[in-house]
């Protein structure tokens, strides 16, 4: 049942700061949600403000996907950064980001997430490059050397059908109380700003345009990855259970988790004698097949060769055969290394 907990005004404004491409329904599991008629409900306009009613007073709690075209480009009204390094070094990150941001004279908010993290939010008075928006919170994190694997907006190019990640809303009704899914005030920590104060100082301190150029300027644009010829020719055929993950694909096709299968090729290669460079190939060729997951992103390069040289030595710790297995091999090298 609905209740007046909340004026028109805390809605309305609440629903103006997280504004965006399209509304997920997080019942559980956190996907796009549509209508009986099979269309999408857009994250602005009267349906998206009855929806946000609801997020707030009863059920169910919604998410944003942040991403909209507009004719000159892909825009968001928010960036979120995901911190999930664990309850104190989240929080840490959080608001180490956050104190940069305000030395650039940029308000930002720390909300706890449901389980082991921190969100910290930006919202803007008006569309913003969807890169820019990325680029400056990017840089920001480098600065204090805050992880920036979750950094939203996550994508700057998107296929035709494509939204990007969503983010879950905070101050959800039916969610854990207590702190979670609620602002934080830095400099009280583990406090929780009721959402009608958080409403009513973030509207007037959206960020604007000229205010974020400093904060975007300060991105300096990766090195292109530099990745070593194969010593395996990319002709040779895959062997064993490399070949089979490799021929098979994803469980469900290109809808199913084609991340997960990725790492499970390079873990299987690994242990089957390849070396990086051929791993990494033969990745950006799978995902190619298997409906480019990564081949379209400024980024894709970058991530795929961060999953060979991250599952390394998890390809061989996975189970105590591998355990030994690896051991032995690290043995081995360092016999050779010393003679």
């Amino acid at each position: 049942m609905l209740t007046n907990r909340y004026d028109d005004e805390i809605i309305e404004g609440f629903a103006d700061l997280f504004r965006g491409g399209k509304i997920a329904i997080d019942t559980g599991d956190f996907r796009p949600w549509t209508n009986h008629d099979g269309t999408f409900i857009e994250a602005q306009g009267e349906e998206y403000l009855t929806k946000i009613t609801d997020h707030l007073h009863a059920d169910p709690a919604i998410g944003v996907y942040p991403l909209f075209a507009e004719e000159d480009g892909l825009k968001v009204y928010w960036g979120c950064v995901d911190f999930d390094e664990g309850i104190q070094e989240s929080y840490t990150h959080a608001k180490n980001v956050h104190q940069i941001l305000k030395q650039l004279d940029v308000q930002s908010w720390i909300e706890r997430s449901r389980s082991k993290g921190y969100h910290l939010w930006v919202f803007f008075t008006t569309p913003m490059y969807a890169r820019d928006v990325r680029a400056g919170l990017l840089a920001v994190c480098d600065i204090v050397e805050a992880p920036t694997k979750e950094v939203n907006p996550k994508q700057v190019e998107l296929s035709e059908r494509g939204w990007g990640n969503g983010v879950r809303l905070p101050y959800a009704s039916n969610r854990q109380r207590g702190g979670y899914n609620e602002m934080d005030n830095p400099e009280y920590s583990f406090s929780m700003v009721p959402v009608a104060t958080f409403v009513k100082d973030a509207i007037p301190n959206r960020v604007t345009p000229e205010a974020w150029e400093p904060v975007r300027a300060l991105y300096k644009p990766p090195k292109p990855i530099e990745v070593p010829v194969p010593t395996v020719s990319s002709s040779t055929p895959l062997r064993g259970l490399s070949k089979a993950i490799r021929t098979n694909g994803p469980k469900g096709g290109t809808s199913g988790d084609r991340s997960r299968t990725l790492v499970a090729l390079a873990c299987s290669m690994f242990r089957e004698g390849y070396d990086k460079p051929t791993i990494y190939y033969e990745l950006k060729s799978a995902d190619k097949d298997w409906g480019g997951k990564y081949a379209n992103r400024t980024d894709g390069e970058k991530i795929l060769w961060k999953i060979v040289n991250d599952y390394e030595k998890v390809a061989w710790e996975n189970d105590e055969y591998y355990k030994r297995r690896y051991q032995q091999k690290t043995q081995g090298q360092s016999k050779t290394e010393t003679h």
